[in-house]
């Protein structure tokens, strides 16, 4: 049986309901500064969130769209990411993503958005395509290994197997790994405390002119890396002699694994030192094991494939893939934005505060 419920805009009180629908949906520890930051204080503009409520008032469901600035065709446009779709355990079947969705959907369309996008998760891809949306193809999760005891683990060949491959596997990573870091010699990665107009500098030199690209101003990137409430990212900048930004990589140092957030270059020659430069950092760091979510189509994927980076060998949707949705909020939306090649995306584009668990 069909339980009652209403739904209405959310508000900045609901804030700690939200949290907690969070925490008790994907099983985290967030606070409510968490969605105020991702909700109320994002540069490109406040979210547009709803949520459902029981007959007494309490907050059962949440759902929202987050605004963020793009190019289209060095055109500029704002578009929308999904965010948070979750209902607590005991109202789930009773349709209220799939209202929610609409609602929010009909919102922004009402606000001018023409589309929402998202990195669909293990439980929302059936009903968000249920719902209308469109699933455009998938990001793999490349990886760069510096010891195998992870790899090993993760393809199903623990024990015996592990404990006498891995030591063998590791000489010749290790040989692959000094290479590199020869070839870095020189090639510095500075702390960058906060983007400045450099950052501004640099996107607007090489940015894509074809397709999509979110907007990578200084005021966006230190909102979503430097200001966010983890804290979990580190943000290093490549110089040019001049004192001008050649490229920066933003990264996630976390429990022995590297991730490659999001990062930016001038040209072909400071993406590959960029990379290099990464790659050898994460080393250092004492990394078992980098990870990149990055479209096939990146400018990325090749540089990063010549410094030993891998594709995932079984492609378990979740895992080593995920999966890229996009709806029509309006009916004017461009038809290039459900081309997978339209888009230029890096890990640091989901919503997710951070990448590492």
């Amino acid at each position: 049986m069909k339980r009652a419920f209403c739904v209405r805009a959310a508000r900045p009180e609901d804030l700690p309901a939200q949290a907690r629908l969070f925490n008790t949906c994907f099983r985290k520890d967030k606070g409510d500064d968490t969605f105020a930051w991702k909700y109320l204080r994002n540069p490109d503009g406040p979210a547009i969130s709803r949520v459902a409520c029981d007959e007494a008032g309490a907050v059962v469901g949440g759902y929202s769209y987050v605004p963020r600035r793009f190019l289209l065709d060095g055109a500029p446009t704002v578009l929308m990411q999904a965010s948070d779709a979750m209902t607590l355990p005991e109202w789930q079947g009773q349709g209220i993503f799939t209202g929610l969705d609409e609602l929010v959907c009909a919102a922004a369309g009402e606000a001018g958005f023409p589309v929402v996008w998202a990195y669909s998760g293990r439980l929302s891809l059936k009903g968000f395509l249920r719902n209308g949306w469109q699933h455009v193809g998938d990001a793999p999760l490349l990886r760069h290994r510096y010891r195998s005891r992870r790899s090993l683990r993760r393809l199903g060949r623990a024990g015996p197997l592990a404990a006498l491959a891995a030591p063998l596997l590791d000489v010749v990573l290790g040989w692959r790994d000094r290479a590199l870091a020869d070839r870095a010699r020189g090639t510095e990665l500075v702390r960058l405390q906060r983007f400045d107009a450099r950052a501004d500098a640099l996107f607007a030199a090489c940015a894509p002119r074809e397709g999509l690209v979110g907007v990578r101003s200084a005021a966006w990137l230190n909102w979503r890396y430097v200001d966010n409430p983890g804290r979990r990212q580190e943000c290093l900048g490549l110089l040019a002699a001049d004192g001008a930004l050649a490229g920066y990589v933003v990264a996630e140092f976390h429990d022995g694994q590297a991730h490659l957030v999001d990062h930016l270059a001038a040209d072909a020659a400071s993406r590959a030192a960029l990379l290099l430069a990464f790659t050898v950092a994460a080393q250092a760091r004492g990394a078992e094991e980098a990870t990149a979510l990055l479209f096939d189509h990146h400018p990325s994927a090749a540089p990063l494939a010549r410094l030993g980076w891998e594709r995932p060998v079984r492609s378990r949707p979740f895992r080593d893939i995920f999966p890229f949705i996009v709806r029509r909020c309006r009916t004017d939306a461009p038809a290039s934005a459900f081309h997978m090649a339209s888009w230029h995306l890096a890990d640091g584009d989901r919503d997710a505060e951070h990448m590492s668990p």
